[in-house]
């Protein structure tokens, strides 16, 4: 039947349809189906179609751009030349045939098999090479139906820290997501723009990244790195949180140490016509380690000016209004610098509470359980957010649940010069502040 460079011309066990009137190749293998199946739904294809005349090979880039202002009638080279039969197939270059041939299982899906949700690893990933291909081609209903699909099984979906990489198993209609499945599902929610996958995925990467796998930090900062404008808050927090392994393990995972766990790479990096992923390994490149070092020292900079830079505090309204009306009742006017005065007081105790917080974090004495590491900024701020919690709840419950009055919190808590309206607006900003630093941790990691 011929060779290609891939070997011998096969054809599709599956969709070479011996009443199709369209023969295409993928590769080394040819697909023969109905034209008007692939003209649907105004798709690349029915723009390819449209001309009486096309060219022996059409590239997958070439393909989309196949709309010109004006088609060509020419009579010496009808469009039954190309495609009629296997000696002259129409050629697509740059795809895989497993995902020509899943696009092709939905154009001619069943509705029972289109509506039915995939119960399988192997289904799963199908409907991912699905959404891409879909999107190459413009066929755009089947698109937004693959991505729908994608993300109400992603909502289903386990964390997959708790899942071995390769485990294949389901449980009721959840499909357990590996590391390189994520990877995938990322990818595709990036190339397609879809907020709702992106969003859905975003949540199982940080419960991944957060169980402390090297070999998955490493898949999230290759893939962030590719996608650093779409995918800001992995790509800093995995750096993040490879920073604070340390220089030893940077060297490990650069030199390859445990190198059989490093097995994550972005399906983009592996072999078109492989349906999951391969058995390339990760490791720490140069750039990622200089990234990591610069990160470094500029959160050591930041942790050392942490403490005198509270957020801002916005004053509640109760702030100043006893002391107005102590001077409305002894005939005194002033409310304005009643107001100053109360905010001076409530403002000093709140700077004086939060660097009296931040520098806890850093020795580990007062009322912080443990010892945070210099540069781990996101720790301390979740620390000192947990301690405002609790000495707000005390405050409102008349001291309950306090440490006394021993400690840095007690003290305070007893001297009682910060308002405790003025306590719950710091907390907001204080949680407003670890949101700000989270998605500011990407301009951390530059070289």
């Amino acid at each position: 039947m011929g060779l290609s460079k891939l070997g011998p011309i096969i054809r599709d066990p599956e969709f070479y349809i011996p009443d199709g009137n369209t023969v295409i190749q993928v590769e080394n293998v040819l697909f023969k189906v109905h034209r008007f199946i692939l003209s649907r739904d105004g798709s690349a294809f029915e723009g390819m179609f449209s001309l009486d005349g096309i060219p022996r090979s059409v590239s997958s880039e070439s393909l989309m751009d196949s709309y010109p202002s004006q088609s060509s009638h020419c009579p010496c080279h009808p469009l039954s030349e190309e495609g009629l039969s296997d000696a002259s197939p129409i050629v697509l270059s740059g795809d895989s045939p497993a995902d020509f041939r899943a696009l092709l299982w939905a154009l001619y899906a069943l509705p029972a098999e289109i509506f039915a949700m995939p119960s399988s690893q192997g289904q799963f990933i199908r409907l991912i090479s699905i959404a891409r291909i879909a999107h190459k081609y413009a066929f755009r209903t089947t698109e937004s139906w693959a991505l729908s699909v994608l993300t109400m099984c992603v909502c289903q979906a386990p964390d997959p820290s708790s899942v071995k990489a390769n485990d294949a198993e389901v449980d009721g209609t959840s499909i357990v997501l590996s590391t390189s499945i994520l990877i995938q599902l990322t990818e595709v929610a990036v190339l397609c723009a879809h907020d709702e996958l992106h969003e859905a995925v975003e949540p199982l990467w940080a419960d991944l990244l957060f169980a402390g796998q090297s070999a998955d930090i490493i898949s999230a900062m290759t893939i962030a790195d590719r996608y650093r404008t779409q995918l800001r808050p992995l790509l800093g927090l995995a750096y993040y949180l490879m920073m604070l392994k340390g220089k030893e393990e940077w060297n490990k995972c650069a030199a390859g140490a445990g190198e059989e766990d490093l097995s994550l790479a972005p399906s983009s990096l592996l072999s078109p016509s492989s349906d999951k992923m391969g058995p390339n390994k990760l490791r720490l490149t140069r750039d990622q380690r200089i990234r990591l070092l610069s990160g470094y020292y500029n959160l050591s900079r930041a942790c050392e000016a942490l403490p005198n830079n509270p957020p801002k505090l916005t004053h509640s309204p109760s702030c100043y209004l006893p002391a107005q009306q102590a001077q409305a009742a002894i005939g005194l006017g002033g409310a304005g610098t009643a107001a100053a005065h109360a905010h001076a007081r409530c403002g000093e105790a709140w700077e004086t509470l939060w660097g009296g917080l931040v520098m806890s974090t850093m020795t580990g004495n007062g009322n912080m359980p443990i010892k945070i590491q210099y540069v781990d900024l996101l720790r301390k701020l979740h620390m000192v957010n947990h301690v405002l919690e609790s000495l707000l709840n005390g405050v409102e419950g008349m001291g309950e649940g306090m440490n006394g009055g021993s400690g840095l919190i007690g003290g305070l808590n007893m001297a009682g010069n910060m308002n405790k309206n003025c306590l719950r607006m710091a907390l907001k900003a204080s949680e407003e502040k670890v949101n700000d630093a989270l998605y500011g941790l990407a301009d951390c990691f530059v070289e």
